[in-house]
């Protein structure tokens, strides 16, 4: 027989749906006049609606969160209501906030999709004369359908997918050996700055890319060579920085898994390939862009080419931007070489490829860190019983995204022009101090532990 609904489930439930017929009455019968205010950039005569729907899935979120949280003690308790209340806030004004910065050209995008148009379709603008606003892969596509439920449908989805994940990592880390205060330590550090600003503010998915890189890498850890295929295809088929990831998750303990990372291959191609039969060559447009981009933001480059640099284009025979490809691929390269002669175990080597990417992309917007923020939390709680040297870890994470999260605080404001033209500065030593302690942690804990090989293809085939 099916487990009955507990009474605490119960009451959440009808409690939900009295608020939910409650709002309904409300919009309908009162019509307050700032539903119907007319904002720049937003679609106010059905914020009614989004509302409704952020209350729908925050019932969805406590239901959850008192699950994870159960038998926490009063640490436990103290996130949960941390949690709840940071959530239904981040949820709300994600709505309120509505179609601004990135968020209003997703709906461009997603409205020529809709209308069976190329997505991929040209601007007027950039170095080459011309390029294209959808700069992701095609899985990015499949978020247009949400729009037609409501505009705000998707960024709903990105506020709920990460309130989800942060609650469940802060909730269940002490069952994996951290102490009961890291619950609601780690709940009050996701309520922070950094999701507010790139979440319920410019509404950017890239919560979805790094919750696909933490798929792949947590099958990895369990084994699942096959499944950690596909989290990662389609973290490439979506935004293909995670494309990062598969040589260096290919790692493990020195031996390359060459049939998971050609099974990987294989996967993002013929996605491509899809793609390509549905709307043409304009799909490979995202990664011309990569190429033609000019440095910006928390990049090094980007101080490099500023009023503040110690160089200029007369003292180097290539401009400052043209050296940033050749750099990233050395410490790529490097990064590689070291998790592999040091025998790091797959997660750690991944972790420490996006970290050490971010580091040195000549582009530095703040929502690609949405990945290493999510994953190397994720990463360290899984890990934790056997990472020695936490305390350099946490305090080199903690001081990276604390500039980071400040960066885009001033972003949110339009206050950080003066800032871009050093911050590569400061972000640069920040990322590498981080990568290196995930390196010298990861190899630590390979030599600490007692060898034992992960599970491959031979007996999950990928």
């Amino acid at each position: 027989m099916p487990r009955r609904a507990s009474r605490v489930t119960m009451l959440v439930v009808a409690a939900y749906a009295v608020a939910l017929v409650g709002w309904a009455w409300f919009v309908t019968t009162v019509d307050p006049p700032w539903l119907t205010f007319d904002r720049p950039g937003g679609r106010p005569a059905a914020l009614g609606t989004a509302i409704g729907g952020a209350i729908a899935a925050h019932g969805a979120l406590v239901l959850a969160i008192l699950r994870w949280g159960r038998g926490g003690g009063r640490a436990g308790a103290l996130a949960s209501g941390i949690l709840i209340v940071a959530s239904l806030a981040h949820l709300i004004v994600s709505t309120i906030v509505g179609e601004y910065q990135d968020y209003y050209l997703f709906l461009d995008i997603w409205r020529e999709i809709l209308a069976g148009r190329d997505p991929w379709f040209l601007v007027v603008g950039g170095p080459r004369g011309s390029y294209s606003l959808h700069a992701y892969g095609p899985l990015y596509n499949l978020l247009a359908p949400l729009t037609h439920w409501h505009p705000l449908g998707p960024k709903l989805l990105f506020a709920g997918a990460y309130w989800a994940f942060v609650a469940w990592l802060s909730l269940t880390a002490p069952s994996r050996g951290m102490p009961r205060w890291s619950a609601p330590a780690m709940a009050a550090w996701f309520a922070g700055p950094f999701a507010w600003v790139e979440i319920a503010v410019f509404g950017h998915f890239d919560v979805l890319v790094a919750l696909l890189c933490v798929g792949a890498v947590d099958a990895v850890a369990r084994g699942r060579w096959g499944a950690s295929a596909v989290w990662t295809a389609s973290g490439v088929l979506l935004k293909y920085i995670p494309g990062i990831l598969a040589p260096f998750l290919a790692l493990d303990r020195g031996k390359v898994r060459w049939r998971w990372l050609a099974a990987t291959a294989g996967l993002s191609l013929a996605g491509l390939g899809v793609a390509w039969a549905i709307w043409g060559p304009s799909v490979l447009r995202p990664i011309l862009l990569a190429t033609s981009r000019e440095s910006a933001g928390l990049s090094f480059f980007r101080y490099l080419r500023g009023m503040h640099s110690p160089v200029s284009g007369e003292d180097l025979f290539f401009r400052t931007d043209e050296y940033a490809g050749p750099a990233l691929l050395l410490g790529l390269y490097l990064a590689w070489r070291w998790s592999r002669r040091e025998r790091l175990e797959p997660a750690a080597s991944g972790v420490l490829g996006l970290v050490v990417t971010l580091a040195l992309y000549k582009v530095g917007f703040p929502q690609y860190f949405m990945v290493p923020y999510l994953l190397a939390p994720y990463w360290f709680a899984r890990e934790h019983a056997t990472l020695p040297r936490r305390g350099w870890l946490v305090a080199t994470y903690l001081a990276a995204f604390a500039w980071v999260s400040w960066f885009n605080i001033l972003m949110a404001g339009n206050r950080h022009v003066w800032v871009e033209h050093w911050a590569g500065l400061v972000t640069l030593p920040l990322m590498l101090a981080l990568a290196a302690a995930i390196a010298v942690a990861g190899r630590d804990q390979s030599l600490s532990e007692v060898s034992r090989p992960t599970p491959g293809p031979e007996s999950r085939r990928a």
